[in-house]
């Protein structure tokens, strides 16, 4: 196991839970606890899957269940710290009988460390918290040491997929990412990051963003 400063004891940022939870959301919390990753459990999800993609911060989790619907042989690994929002996503694995997918219902940073290396196919982070004030840019995820952190679990040509509608963190995701040289940004023309991936599908908050008329923007880094 891998250990570093920014993992060991990460200072978290938001909220952790809203209203009280529905009694549909109670439920989803009590019959989907199996689905819950453990950190001493955690090596083993990776000693027979070929193909795992790691969403942080999936919110209500309309892009991490269509996903592992569609794509029956992939893996995936959800992770939000939100306890509404995962009861909501709980709630739509279990209406689905969902088999590939695990939920890490805490800071993504926790856990990072027990990932092995080579492990990762892909990473979606979509929309993050900007946290727009300049005081509070330690605070936004993408930093030099997420980056640095990340490199080692992602296999050889896997990617890291980001979304964001916000213009400042816009350019600190590619500041931050074209700093660091071993990955490289996917673009051809201005429709490679003005248009959603075909391996994402919308979510309540991107709809919201398109209407309040705030562009998203999407940006592919493939590691070297």
């Amino acid at each position: 196991m891998k250990i570093n400063s920014f993992t060991e004891n990460p200072q978290f940022y938001g909220r952790r839970r809203g209203r009280k939870l529905s009694k549909s959301g109670q439920l989803a919390i009590k019959y989907g606890e199996h689905y819950f990753i453990k950190k001493g459990e955690i090596s083993s999800i990776f000693n027979y899957q070929k193909n795992i993609v790691l969403e942080i911060g999936f919110g209500d989790g309309e892009n991490l269940i269509n996903s592992a619907k569609l794509n029956s042989n992939f893996f995936y690994i959800g992770a939000d710290p939100f306890l509404n929002t995962t009861a909501k996503c709980l709630g739509k694995i279990l209406e689905y009988k969902l088999k590939n997918i695990f939920i890490w219902p805490d800071d993504i940073r926790k856990i990072l460390n027990f990932f092995p290396d080579n492990s990762v196919s892909e990473i979606k982070i979509l929309f993050p918290d900007p946290w727009p004030k300049k005081k509070h840019r330690n605070r936004r995820l993408i930093q030099n040491e997420f980056i640095k952190t990340i490199y080692p679990i992602i296999k050889h040509q896997g990617t890291v997929t980001i979304a964001t509608d916000h213009d400042l963190l816009k350019k600190w995701v590619l500041e931050k990412f074209q700093n660091f040289k071993e990955f490289e940004w996917l673009v051809k023309n201005s429709n490679d990051w003005r248009l959603r991936p075909k391996d994402c599908f919308q979510t309540k908050y991107e709809l919201k963003s398109i209407n309040q008329n705030r562009k998203p923007s999407w940006f592919i880094f493939k590691k070297k």
